[in-house]
Formats: C-alpha cells, sequence, structure tokens
C-alpha cells in the first residue's frame, strides 16, 4: 500500500513533525511518499532526507509554489503516475482543495485531512471554516480533528456535514525519554534551572504571560528558555527588555535538539491561547519526565485530562502564573509531583498508537 502524505512546506512545526513521525512509524506493508507544495520552505528538509535516505519514505516530491487550477492538474498527473492507494494532507487549507480535487480525478480512494487548530471564535471566521470543510467533504475527503476541542469550535455543524474521529498528535515517547535522560544524568552538581517553553513566536501562542511571569517570580539560579521562531520575536525580545531580561539568553531560536533541551530543563511551561489545536510540545515534555504547567485553554486541558498530567493555571493571567512558578521554582519535591502526574500520562500519546489509528484509517 501507498500512502502519500502532503506537506505546504516544510516547516520547522506541529504538523511537520507529526508527519516525520508517521512516515517513521508507519506499518510493515505500508509505503510513504511525500509531497512538499511549496519548495521554498526548507527547514525541516534534512530531517525528511533521512527518512529518504533510511528507506522510510520512499520518495521525495518537490514543486514550486501553485494554486489552484494548476495545482489540480499537477496533483492529478502525479497520482496518476504513482497511483498511492490513499492521500494524507496536513495542512487544512484552501490550496489543498484544489489537490484534493486532482487526487480523486485521478482515482484517488481514500483522502484525509488533519485539523490542527480551533475555529475563528467569531461567527464570519466560523462561517469560513465551515464553508472550507464543507468543500473537503463534498470532494470525499476525511476531516479529522487532533482534539475534540477542535471539533467542538466547530459546531454547531451544518447540516449533513461531519467530521472523522478525534486522532490525537503523538510523539516518540521512548525515544525522548531515553535522550532527554542521557542528557540529565550529565549534568554537573550546581547546574543552573531552567524553565522551559518550546512553541513558535506567534499570536496563537502566549510567551508574553511567561515572560511577564518570570520576571516577577525569577530566583538566582533560574533561567528562562524560549526554543522557536516567529513573526513575534522582536516584540517578545523587547518585551524581555522591558522585564529586565536579557533576549540573547532566553530566545534559543528554532533547534533540533528539543529532547536533550528537555533534559536540560526543570520545568515546562506552556502559556498560550483559546486558538491552541492541540501542543505537541506538552506531550514531548511529559515524555521527558518534567513537571507541566499550561495554560487552561481547551486543547490544553483536553491533552493533560483536565489537569492529570500537568496543571492547568488562568490563561493570560500574569499574577496566577508568577504565584505558582514563585512556588514551584523554590520547591523540588512540588515539581517531583507534578513530574510523575506527567510520566504516568505521557504513554498514552505515544506515536504508536497515534499511526496506528491514522493507517487503519487510511487502509479501510
Amino acid at each position: 500500500m501507498l500512502v502519500l502524505h502532503v506537506l505546504k512546506g516544510l516547516h520547522a512545526a506541529g504538523i511537520e513533525a507529526l508527519a516525520l513521525q508517521l512516515i517513521a512509524h508507519s506499518p510493515a506493508g505500508v509505503h510513504s511518499e511525500l509531497l512538499n507544495v511549496d519548495g521554498r520552505q526548507q527547514q525541516l528538509a534534512g530531517a525528511f532526507e533521512t527518512l529518504l535516505q533510511s528507506g522510510q519514505l520512499q520518495a521525495l516530491h518537490q514543486w514550486s509554489r501553485c494554486d489552484r487550477l494548476w495545482l489540480a492538474w499537477r496533483s492529478y498527473r502525479l497520482c496518476r503516475r504513482r497511483r498511492p492507494d490513499a492521500l494524507l494532507i496536513y495542512p487544512c487549507n484552501r490550496p489543498m482543495l484544489w489537490l484534493a480535487l486532482g487526487a480523486r480525478l485521478a482515482g484517488v480512494r481514500r483522502v484525509a485531512v488533519t485539523v490542527q487548530n480551533t475555529a475563528p471564535p467569531d461567527p464570519t471566521g466560523l462561517r469560513r471554516w465551515q464553508l472550507l470543510l464543507r468543500w473537503f467533504q463534498r470532494l470525499g475527503v476525511l476531516v479529522v480533528p487532533c482534539t475534540r476541542a477542535i471539533a467542538t469550535s466547530l459546531q454547531p455543524l451544518p447540516r449533513g456535514m461531519c467530521l472523522g474521529a478525534v486522532i490525537p498528535n503523538g510523539c516518540d515517547s521512548p525515544m525522548i525519554a531515553e535522550r532527554a535522560a542521557a542528557v540529565r544524568a550529565r549534568r554537573p552538581p550546581g547546574d543552573d534551572r531552567r524553565l522551559l517553553m518550546v512553541a513558535r513566536l506567534d499570536p496563537i501562542k502566549d510567551q508574553a504571560t511567561l515572560l511577564r511571569a518570570f520576571a516577577v517570580a525569577r530566583l538566582a539560579g533560574w533561567q528562562l528558555h524560549l526554543v522557536g521562531d516567529g513573526e513575534d520575536r522582536t516584540r517578545l525580545e523587547t518585551l524581555a527588555l522591558e522585564q529586565g531580561l536579557d533576549p540573547a539568553q532566553v530566545f534559543l531560536g528554532r533547534r533540533a535538539d528539543i529532547p536533550e533541551l528537555l533534559g536540560l530543563a526543570d520545568l515546562f511551561a506552556f502559556s498560550t491561547t483559546a486558538a491552541e489545536g492541540f501542543g505537541i510540545a506538552l506531550i514531548e515534555a511529559m515524555a521527558a519526565g518534567l513537571p507541566v504547567l499550561a495554560s487552561d485553554v481547551p486543547a490544553c486541558r483536553e491533552v493533560l485530562q483536565d489537569g492529570a498530567g500537568g496543571e492547568l493555571l488562568p490563561a493570560g493571567d500574569v499574577p496566577a502564573w508568577s504565584q505558582r512558578l514563585t512556588q514551584l521554582l523554590a520547591s523540588e519535591p512540588e515539581r517531583q509531583q507534578l513530574a510523575q502526574r506527567a510520566l504516568a500520562l505521557a504513554p498514552q500519546y505515544d506515536i504508536r498508537h497515534c499511526a496506528k489509528r491514522w493507517y487503519e484509517l487510511l487502509v479501510s
């Protein structure tokens, strides 16, 4: 069986990380190829090339940016030539409608698209999302949300419209745990403590609350590290300076060694907004055995199972975040208790469970 995975750019972001993991953990008898419809974006090209060299990825097709009928035509030609049994489309947006149209005209029998973010809360934005998903459904594309929070945000669904069952995202829990533990074991006595957040620097996230809260709560020997890059970096660096923090120490940029950074950390924070769709960084932190704090928004509440795997704090509430950080930075026993809760929940998000459900869906 051949599955064609579709991305729009090889960005260093959540859906690209999911694609890497699903390709790497495809079951026996399933062959994977990748189509990147925007060859200008190559941040994760090396990771996909590694899969290609190992044989886990059979082919990597990279196109210059295209849209509408030209995208549909190229999709049709590729699918006629390669004859995939199924397509898994990761970005849920308008151009992918044209790609799906070409694939269906070429006879691809099973096409699915992931939905990784909640719908806009305003009525106009919601209607646009619902219209997009209705067109996917008309093309015979199964729409699959990664959280119930996303499915709920799309309600009420128009008559006749339906969604696929929720398939939570996953990560390679054993690999992350092993790499984080190896680094943790080498940390010297008296090493600085680190509060870590991993997320894109864009408006969907809320690093600003964490910056302000840490500036109030920080203790000697503690550092704040923000991993990621994006359009909000300049604004956040300015805010860090205003809070008396050194941007050169706080902002680590885009990194490929996340498990090792988790091993160097002592507390993980995920300050985000209600637009959050899942938060793969949360489950990676849990797999590494870190105590986890997160914003009390629907997606984080769901991933942490109402606080079973970490502590939920009011979104955007700087006093609440600073108060809890003050307690946790000073108390290793409390951090250890939170870490045990995270470890207990982490196996549920192993990528093998996620991959099994996706490939069962695609081969049915």
